[in-house]
């Protein structure tokens, strides 16, 4: 069995784009984030850099707490807003500059030509990050991390990046039971599948490449030849819609919506007489928005892939738990709630569990 190391699973993985998703803040993703920073340019890798919102601050915003600096080393490159960066910025050499300005100004990319605290401040809309994310590949980044927040959850789709790290801490709850069980759920929400039939995913693919709530009928043709039929309705969400779009279901076997799924669609679901097994199919993991893991079916079009949860036992109000303790109380709680078995890191203590994972190929 190999000893693997947080950045062995993520170069195992051959993920280009990762995003470090904190379940709250103050959960150690930051340190998460500079640790592969400094592992994968340690394997000569050049990293690029950016955020979902903002991170990289000496003081929380919120909290007024000090917080981690996030330290790109010589040759990384970085996407930030123009607003953030001092008045003498010598050490970043400006690659690109886009044309719209958010509350900060322009996103500016650029490579560090010395290494120097930065504060990362980028884009929340999915489509906006990909192409920050796209422009650090083509500027010369291997690998781009993405920084995230659940409530910023558009660093981990699918549609962004190609991969995911869960981080989690003593600051998300006051009971290490609390804090296990609370990621396990949303492993287990974020392990949703695409559909088995090729057919159906292919249709739900289309559906939302279209930008429309649809239903999938099955119909014959010809004796033994069952086959789908896409019915796209004229609803681009289902948000304050959901019992007229459901109305609409009959016989369907499946919906597929292109936006947010809501929880109220989700039990409306299951409190309507539909079709038994009536499958709800989200764009990917990162749409569902929900308190639980729904009783209705459902699945995705893109699979979301999670490869691994950081722990931070520390919290900043003085309690802790003890590394060890915690990596394996979120272990054990992913497995039994999520029924994975999903590698869990404490990148400070060097603690860890990798459950069966030694038989990915690193190097």
């Amino acid at each position: 069995m190999i000893s693997l190391d947080l950045v062995d699973i993520v170069l195992g993985s051959g993920a280009r784009s990762v995003a470090i998703v904190g379940t709250a803040k103050n959960v150690g993703k930051t340190v998460t984030m500079n640790y592969l920073i400094s592992a994968l340019t340690g394997c000569g890798i050049t990293v690029g850099l950016v955020s979902s919102g903002r991170d990289g601050e000496v003081t929380d915003a919120f909290t007024g707490e000090p917080k981690p600096s996030i330290v790109p080393p010589e040759g990384a490159w970085i996407a930030t807003a123009e607003g953030v960066l001092p008045d003498s910025a010598g050490f970043l050499e400006i690659a690109d500059v886009s044309e719209r300005a958010g509350v900060l100004g322009r996103t500016v990319i650029g490579r560090m030509r010395e290494s120097q605290p930065v504060e990362l401040v980028g884009p929340q809309s999915a489509r906006e990050l990909a192409r920050i994310v796209h422009r650090l590949h083509e500027l010369g980044a291997r690998v781009v991390l993405v920084d995230g927040a659940l409530d910023r959850v558009a660093a981990a789709s699918p549609s962004v990046t190609e991969a995911v790290i869960l981080a989690t801490g003593a600051a998300a709850r006051h009971d290490l039971t609390s804090v296990a069980s609370s990621v396990a759920s949303l492993v287990k929400l974020w392990s949703v599948e695409e559909p088995g039939d090729p057919e159906v995913l292919r249709l739900a693919r289309r559906a939302i490449g279209e930008g429309r709530v649809a239903f999938l009928d099955r119909e014959a043709v010809g004796v033994g030849e069952p086959r789908f039929r896409l019915r796209l309705t004229p609803f681009d969400t289902v948000l304050g819609r959901e019992e007229e779009v459901l109305s609409q279901a009959g016989q369907a076997h499946y919906v597929v919506i292109p936006g947010a799924v809501s929880e109220k669609l989700l039990d409306e679901a299951v409190n309507r007489d539909l079709r038994k097994g009536f499958t709800v199919v989200a764009k990917d993991p990162t749409a569902l928005f929900v308190k639980s893991y729904p009783a209705c079916p459902v699945s995705v079009a893109y699979e979301m892939d999670l490869l691994a949860i950081t722990v931070n036992p520390v919290a900043v109000g003085g309690y802790s738990y003890e590394p060890g303790e915690m990596v394996r109380a979120v272990a054990r709680e992913v497995r039994k709630i999520a029924g994975k078995r999903l590698p869990v890191f404490d990148v400070v203590s060097g603690e860890k569990d990798i459950g069966e994972v030694h038989e990915v190929a690193v190097g």
